[in-house]
Parts: C-alpha cells; sequence; structure tokens
C-alpha cells in the first residue's frame, strides 16, 4: 500500500473541518426556522454577507484572485446562477416539505452520482474497496438523519423529487466546481459563484425589506456567523480539499455533516440521538478511512497536477 502524500492528508482534512462547519451551522439555521424566517432569505443574506466580506478580503490582501478571465464569465455565471442556486434553492425547498432527516439523506445521495460520473465520463475505475465505502457512507447517513424512524414511501412526493434534485444540484456543483479548480484559485471560485447566485436571489428576496425587516441583534449576528462559518470558510475548505483529492473521495468525506449536525443538535436543541444513529456515525467514519485505504493511483488529470503543470 502506497503512503499517502502530505497533500492527499490535508485534502481530506480540508473537506472535514468544512463538513463539521456546514454540521454545526445547521443548528444556527435551525434556530432561525424555528422564529419564522423563510428559508429564501436567509440564503440571499448568507450569499450577499459571504460576497462582500470576501471582496473587501481579496482587496486588502490579494487583488489578483478577483482577476477572470472576460471568455470564462460564461463558466462563473453557470456556477453562480445554476449550481450554487438551484443546489441552495432545492435543499432548503425540500426541508420545508419534507422531514430535516429524509432531506439531508436525499442530498447525501450525491457520492453515488459523482462516483457514476466518474465512471463512465472520467474512466476512473471503481474499485471493490470504494463501493463498500459508498454503501457504509450512505448506510451511515441514512442512521444519523434516523431515516431508519420515518416511512420515506409516504412521503410527500413533491418533497421527494425535491431532493433528488438538490442532490443532483449539489454533484453538478462539485464536478463543475472541480473543473474551475484547473485555472483559478478556490477562492475566485467562491467569489464569482456566490456572488452570481445572490444577484438571482435578487428577483426572490428584497434586499430593501430585509434591511427594514427590524431583525434584531441576535439575528444578524446569526447572519454573520452564518455567512462565515457556514458559508465562506467551509466552502473554501472544500474547495482546497478538491485541489488535492478527487471530487469522488470530496463527495464521500463530506457525508461527515449530517454526523455533526446529528451530535450538534442532540446537544445544542435536544434532538433524541439514538442508537442506531451512533452507529451511523462510526459507519461514516468508516467510510472515510476505507476510502483513503482504496485510493487508486495517481493521475495526471487530478486538479492538483494539472494546476501544478500550467
Amino acid at each position: 500500500m502506497k503512503v499517502m502524500k502530505k497533500s492527499e492528508w490535508s485534502g481530506y482534512l480540508y473537506i472535514l473541518v468544512g463538513a463539521t462547519l456546514w454540521g454545526i451551522s445547521s443548528v444556527v439555521a435551525k434556530s432561525l426556522f424555528n422564529i419564522g424566517l423563510p428559508p429564501v432569505e436567509l440564503i440571499f443574506v448568507r450569499l450577499t454577507l459571504a460576497t462582500f466580506i470576501l471582496l473587501i478580503i481579496l482587496l486588502i490582501y490579494d487583488r489578483r484572485r478577483i482577476i477572470i478571465s472576460p471568455k470564462d464569465l460564461s463558466y462563473f455565471l453557470i456556477l453562480g446562477g445554476v449550481a450554487v442556486t438551484g443546489m441552495n434553492y432545492f435543499y432548503y425547498y425540500t426541508i420545508s416539505k419534507i422531514h430535516v432527516g429524509p432531506a439531508i439523506l436525499l442530498q447525501y445521495l450525491q457520492p453515488v452520482w459523482v462516483s457514476l460520473y466518474a465512471f463512465f465520463f472520467q474512466k476512473e475505475p471503481i474499485s471493490g474497496k470504494k463501493i463498500a465505502a459508498l454503501l457504509l457512507a450512505m448506510a451511515g447517513c441514512y442512521l444519523v438523519v434516523g431515516g431508519f424512524q420515518i416511512d420515506l414511501l409516504r412521503l410527500n412526493k413533491v418533497g421527494i423529487m425535491s431532493g433528488l434534485i438538490a442532490s443532483f444540484f449539489f454533484t453538478f456543483f462539485a464536478l463543475y466546481g472541480e473543473k474551475g479548480l484547473k485555472k483559478y484559485d478556490p477562492w475566485t471560485l467562491i467569489l464569482y459563484g456566490f456572488g452570481f447566485s445572490a444577484i438571482c436571489y435578487m428577483f426572490l428576496v428584497s434586499p430593501i425589506k430585509i434591511i427594514q425587516g427590524g431583525h434584531p441583534l441576535k439575528v444578524w449576528i446569526a447572519f454573520f456567523y452564518i455567512a462565515i462559518f457556514s458559508t465562506l470558510i467551509p466552502f473554501g475548505f472544500y474547495f482546497k480539499g478538491m485541489e488535492r483529492i478527487r471530487a469522488t473521495r470530496a463527495s464521500i468525506t463530506s457525508t461527515w455533516e449530517p454526523v455533526i449536525a446529528g451530535f450538534a443538535a442532540y446537544l445544542v436543541l435536544g434532538e433524541v440521538l439514538y442508537p442506531l444513529q451512533f452507529f451511523g456515525g462510526i459507519a461514516m467514519i468508516a467510510a472515510i478511512v476505507l476510502l483513503q485505504i482504496s485510493r487508486e493511483k495517481a493521475t495526471p488529470s487530478t486538479p492538483l497536477e494539472i494546476r501544478h503543470n500550467e
């Protein structure tokens, strides 16, 4: 067995930290929904604040990352206007129609779609261990979100379809984002992806209405927390991770998010955590370890190697 390179270890670490922040921040988002905040409004605020914060940071410390080629404008329009916008909208719409547990479960069908895409279109081999890692990740995710307690066949059919669409958008985001990493820095992708998506949401939410909405200070603190720790930093870490490992492995590793979300909800919101959910968390960890062990030989087409050779 080949020793894993330091860059690959850091790639997995980036993904795990990002997924951890997503999981913890879900509790903050759930608290905002509990007081009646519309999901679309939260999406718009998080994307807008994250874009402005990142823009200010780049203007001060590294303006080169703001520059893009005019011929790539269409790429960023699709990344933000389609991938980011669709991923957010259908995910939160799913939560509004069905329970949060199966909504997250449907979202995390993404590793399956990414692996199938990599197999059919990128000629990336699927080993027996990788298949086992996928099955472990899916089974662990199912247990962690409490899917065993819910009659999935009786769920709202529109909600189920919306959840499937959300998983496709999540898959498209991962694969299309990996393509952009061949040329641009992760922060450049986030700046324009979030920015164009925020512009799209302006057609659904009035910025003036939000400013004049009279939200208390604690809500605005939650807004900034989500913009930074649920959006800017974790997405940055996710792209940084994909610079070092394939999108297939990144997508499986990111299923650590529902594990953290389940424990955070238990500790903060008092939601019940059943024994099977603990076993689900163990299965998720096992999937990540198995994925590391089963990594295929490095190929010249990995995002990191392409950027280093340019």
